[in-house]
């Protein structure tokens, strides 16, 4: 009679370690990952860097000549405000003009020459501003018809006139607002005509003469 429990014992062991050999994966149901927190993004991955393009310098000097363009333009609007000295008390009111006043005549024939340059009639427009400066060398204009004669030249690619043309600005009208802007097309001019010396012996006398100038600034970087 005891020997009848054995056979229930070795049932029983078998049915055990067949279950031990099943999966049970569906007594413990896997849990889903955890979502991210709120607000956590991946990060794109980054935009290679452009390639460097091989124009850039002379599209640089380009945008440079144009700059240079539009400041002299709002300088040669602002030249035509005639400055007064502060009132000393006691002092005479009678104030000093800082030109002699351009006669009509001559008046227009800087407005010709103005409306000539920006229509790329260069040849022209250099006829006005000399004739400008003829009947005018100290006019209020002078300055100004002086350095668009250089700059005549140096839109038709005159390297040397323009260069010339600018040297005057500075030598003549070394108070002119124009001046540092004429040092630094001067040294341009002679950066077109490979003259590498006269570019940078240029870009030092603009610094020395004008430190404080936008134009200063930039004859330090393009010489660093």
């Amino acid at each position: 009679m005891r020997q009848t429990g054995w056979p229930k014992c070795l049932v029983t062991g078998v049915f055990l370690i067949s279950l031990a050999a099943c999966d049970t994966s569906f007594l413990y149901p896997r849990q889903p990952p955890p979502p991210p927190p709120a607000g956590t993004q991946t990060a794109p991955a980054a935009a290679p860097a452009p390639a460097p393009d091989e124009h850039q310098q002379m599209r640089a000097l380009e945008d440079k000549v144009r700059q240079l363009e539009r400041r002299v333009a709002a300088l040669e609007q602002c030249s035509g405000a005639p400055k007064t000295a502060p009132a000393t008390p006691g002092a005479s009111k009678v104030e000093k003009a800082p030109h002699p006043p351009a006669s009509p005549a001559a008046e227009k024939l800087y407005s010709e020459g103005l409306r000539l340059y920006q229509a790329k009639k260069y040849q022209a427009a250099r006829d006005k501003f000399a004739g400008y400066l003829k009947s005018q060398p100290r006019g209020p204009k002078a300055a100004e018809a002086r350095y668009y004669l250089g700059e005549s030249f140096y839109q038709e690619k005159k390297y040397a006139e323009a260069r010339e043309e600018f040297n005057k600005v500075v030598v003549q009208y070394p108070d002119s607002i124009l001046a540092p802007t004429a040092l630094l097309r001067q040294a341009y001019a002679y950066q077109q005509l490979n003259q590498q010396a006269s570019f940078t012996e240029t870009l030092k006398r603009l610094i020395q003469q004008y430190p404080q100038s936008p134009e200063a600034q930039e004859a330090r970087r393009l010489m660093k």
